[in-house]
């Protein structure tokens, strides 16, 4: 096959690559979550790609808390803050819908270090942890800009968690507000930037690492369709059910095989009206044909 510019078409799934793409769903795959859906795999030794949607924006839910983790470590890079320092936790901070810190606070205020917070917010998806980080970079506006510099685009973090839930309950506005949120091409390529030792020191690289293949959230998306010795550092986002419509249920992560296979997966979608099952049921089935090289 040779280089030129493929557009293919497979249902209303479009590829757009000047390597060879994939056509690994079918549109009754797509169908079954009644909702939108933005999908970007990059299998990063054949560069063939699996592309839906990948311009487009999506509410990341906690997605977020992984780029927030990448903007403080380079904020520490930069020798600003030390993720060795503490921050005071007080019961009076904690956010609403997800803060398992909350048993963690002994008494009316407890301290943690910044890397403790990154950690909760990525494997734990705590929403307080989250808000108290936006804070310490400087407020949402700020981990964006941080992003940008880095040569990140399309990937926004406009609100802490505090005020972004809340607002998530007008579902018409939410699905159709561009602020926070990514396109799948956006977050595949941040993701590819993180593992090629890109965007930070080999120390900090390590750190948000060891956090992402440590998620204890989304057991049965993305993880739930790679075989056995299979191993991926991810980050999913899940927001809430409104009068029967799902905000957003997210997973992206980096896969990495026994054999160094590298695959690199987004998978967005928003506006669902059918089971959380069935959402993680799309997820684990991409990540099962990606690796299988369908």
């Amino acid at each position: 096959m040779n280089n030129c510019m493929l557009i293919l078409t497979f249902g209303s799934v479009f590829f757009t690559s000047a390597a060879p793409a994939w056509s690994f769903l079918d549109q009754k795959d797509l169908d079954s979550v009644k909702g939108e859906v933005g999908i970007a795999v990059v299998d990063a030794t054949t560069k063939k790609k699996y592309l839906l949607n990948e311009t487009k924006p999506f509410p990341m839910q906690s997605v977020c808390k992984m780029p927030l983790s990448i903007a403080v470590l380079r904020l520490a890079d930069q020798g600003k803050l030390k993720i060795t320092d503490k921050i005071t936790v007080r019961k009076t901070d904690l956010v609403p819908l997800h803060s398992p810190i909350k048993n963690a606070i002994k008494g009316s205020q407890s301290d943690f270090t910044i890397r403790e917070l990154m950690t909760r917010a990525i494997c734990d998806s705590d929403n307080t942890a989250c808000d108290i980080l936006i804070a310490k970079v400087g407020g949402a506006k700020r981990v964006t800009e941080i992003l940008k510099e880095a040569g990140i685009e399309s990937v926004r973090i406009d609100r802490p968690e505090a005020i972004l839930q809340p607002e998530s309950s007008n579902i018409k506005k939410f699905l159709t507000d561009e602020r926070d949120t990514a396109t799948p091409n956006a977050m595949v390529a941040l993701l590819q930037k993180l593992y090629s030792g890109d965007l930070l020191s080999k120390e900090s690289r390590a750190v948000v690492l060891e956090d992402m293949f440590n998620c204890k959230t989304g057991t049965n998306r993305l993880s739930a369709g790679l075989p056995p010795k299979w191993k991926i550092a991810h980050k999913t986002g899940t927001g809430r059910d409104i009068k029967g419509q799902n905000t957003a249920t997210n997973d992206v992560g980096i896969i990495v095989g026994p054999k160094g296979q590298l695959f690199y997966v987004t998978v967005f979608v928003k506006g669902s009206r059918a089971p959380i099952e069935v959402r993680e049921a799309l997820m684990a089935k991409i990540a099962k044909k990606a690796v299988q090289g369908l």
